[in-house]
């Protein structure tokens, strides 16, 4: 299925004339009979959106304490490093996940339970950014496979875009395997409890945004072939208006629980 991505042109010159079904198939861009959307995080209704999802999915897995702000973030979502990508069915976020890249504001995510692997990075001069804070729930008439995939390949093209040469991530031993036999990630350290997840045992991987070779034939034709709009992968770090209010969840007097939360 062709991913549903960002509906352009839609609002201005002659096709806003159109009603919006017939101008989505007119693009090319809307299935509305899944009414799914990709797209770079772009609102505040984006972002608190995936904040509220991924809050609600790790608690239900036993991965996050309760909230009483109702969403789970940290500071590096914040950062103008960051670029949060989401899934959009009928308005309501269904699926997202986060790339960190590697610059000064916060840091990688990883770094605090695997200092020495991404310090080797670094000094290898590797150029680089980290994928996290994936979450997907089930959509109507997709698998939630479906869903990753297509944010996962919206996020190597925008990786691609943005100048990155790699991507690493922590991820369950029970999926190691799929990344280093599909997409020749290999492992840059050993497992331990990450407490982004947690306590859940992770392993740190390391594969290559740029180089297809690495990959089998099926994957590398989804994460390499095919092209996106400048405005699709175009950049967009939280602004500062909503940088500024959710800062303030995270303020002095919001309670212990909310920033435990978060």
């Amino acid at each position: 299925m062709k991913p549903i991505l960002h509906n352009h042109g839609i609002g201005t010159g002659p096709a806003a004339n159109c009603d919006p079904e017939s101008l989505g198939r007119e693009l090319g861009v809307i299935q509305f009979s899944d009414q799914l959307v990709y797209r770079t995080a772009r609102s505040r209704q984006d972002f608190e959106g995936a904040f509220r999802l991924l809050q609600h999915r790790y608690f239900d897995a036993g991965l996050a304490s309760p909230s009483d702000i109702g969403v789970r973030f940290f500071p590096y979502h914040l950062a103008s490093e960051t670029q949060v990508f989401v899934a959009v069915q009928r308005a309501q976020v269904i699926g997202s996940v986060s790339l960190v890249r590697n610059g000064k504001s916060e840091g990688i995510p990883m770094e605090s339970t695997y200092p020495y692997a991404v310090s080797k990075l670094r000094q290898e001069g590797r150029i680089f950014g980290e994928a996290c804070s994936l979450t997907v729930k089930s959509p109507n008439n997709l698998s939630t496979g479906e869903v990753f995939n297509q944010l996962t390949r919206l996020m190597m093209f925008y990786a691609r875009r943005a100048g990155l040469d790699h991507l690493i991530a922590v991820v369950h031993p029970r999926h190691a395997k799929f990344y280093k036999l599909a997409m020749g990630f290999r492992t840059i350290g050993e497992l331990t409890p990450y407490h982004q997840a947690g306590g859940q045992p992770g392993i740190p991987v390391l594969g290559s945004v740029i180089d297809p070779s690495s990959y089998k034939t099926r994957w590398r034709k989804f994460y390499f072939d095919d092209n996106f709009s400048e405005d699709e992968l175009k950049p967009r770090p939280m602004n500062p208006v909503d940088r500024l209010y959710f800062q303030s969840l995270l303020a002095p007097n919001a309670s212990a629980a909310a920033r435990n939360a978060a």
